[in-house]
């Protein structure tokens, strides 16, 4: 049995909302039934009543998909399907390059082997993998599944940190760049978590975090059945607003907001629609991973990146505050 509790927004503590629905978990059918509401002071949509620190990591299961480098778990084929689309001569090439939202900014082009990285909730480690391999910077990593630090360290040698990024035995001021790719959802107090990114980011350093975006137009249109709700995983769903709000807070200066230009977002969202969800053998992956629907799809999904309102975003915040550090 999964335990939540009443609380209060995520973001601004207010406990004026409003209920938007009712959802269940389509992916893995951990829990019964979980409530949404939007906080009518800030905006951010959250879970409430909300699952409970000691539960949430009982969502996870063995087999989740970023934790493992295997061929196990239900979304090991939509992955295995973008990596067949990147291999694919020349297309491949020009696809990567118009939809890749994470190495895109010019931040990227500055690193070196005297960077140092830090991708909080890293999962497997894949991303700092091919980050060490590319930039031949010192990569970290922080993650609270036992599975996923076991799978960095067979899979790619790397050390990674057990634990909450509040624990991490890192000093201030200590990195260049700290990522956290789809990790910001997942947690109960990201006030806490953006204060503790900033604490150890370098000044003019940058922090580049990738969320759902609930603005989106699969949001608006499929709600309850929308797959990065991905319930009941995701406690906070943000907007551009409510994570420029946060940042800002904690003297981070958006830069540049990425807006997502692939389909897979919608092909889950039209899983679930058509099928209820992407559990049922009998019917699981037929559209979520459907190479055919992802390029027929993709000028639909380009247009709504053109108009920001793609399913997930990728938001670059600078530190302003604090002296240069030392080094």
């Amino acid at each position: 049995m999964i335990r939540t509790k009443k609380v209060n927004c995520n973001l601004c503590k207010s406990a004026d909302s409003a209920v938007l629905f009712n959802a269940r978990d389509r992916l893995h059918g951990i829990g019964d039934m979980f409530t949404y509401a939007q906080c009518n002071e800030c905006g951010l949509v959250y879970m409430n009543p909300q699952v409970v620190l000691e539960d949430i990591k009982n969502l996870y299961p063995a087999d989740y998909a970023p934790h493992s480098t295997t061929g196990k778990g239900i979304g090991f084929r939509v992955i295995s399907s973008q990596n067949k689309i990147r291999k694919i001569p020349v297309i491949g090439y020009f696809l990567k390059k118009l939809i890749n939202v994470k190495i895109t900014d010019k931040v990227y082009r500055k690193l070196d082997s005297q960077s140092r990285v830090l991708d909080v909730g890293c999962g497997s480690g894949a991303f700092l993998n091919g980050l060490r391999a590319d930039k031949n910077c010192e990569v970290f990593g922080v993650d609270i599944s036992e599975t996923a630090v076991s799978e960095a360290k067979k899979s790619y040698g790397l050390d990674i940190f057990k634990g909450n990024i509040t624990e991490v035995p890192f000093p201030d001021s200590h990195f260049d760049i700290i990522t956290a790719w789809w990790y910001l959802e997942h947690v109960p107090e990201p006030d806490t978590t953006i204060a503790k990114i900033s604490s150890l980011l370098k000044h003019n350093g940058y922090c580049i975090i990738g969320v759902p975006n609930f603005n989106s137009f699969c949001a608006k249109r499929f709600k309850d059945k929308w797959y990065h709700l991905d319930c009941p995983r995701h406690l906070c769903i943000w907007t551009p607003h409510a994570i420029t709000r946060l940042l800002d807070k904690h003297g981070l200066t958006v830069t540049k907001i990425i807006y997502d230009k692939t389909p897979w977002g919608l092909l889950g969202s039209l899983q679930y629609s058509l099928y209820g969800d992407n559990i049922n053998p009998k019917y699981r992956n037929r559209l979520r991973s459907s190479l055919l629907l992802w390029i027929l799809l993709l000028p639909f999904t380009m247009l709504m990146s053109l108009l920001k309102k793609s399913d997930i975003i990728v938001v670059y915040a600078q530190k302003t505050t604090g002296e240069p550090a030392v080094t």
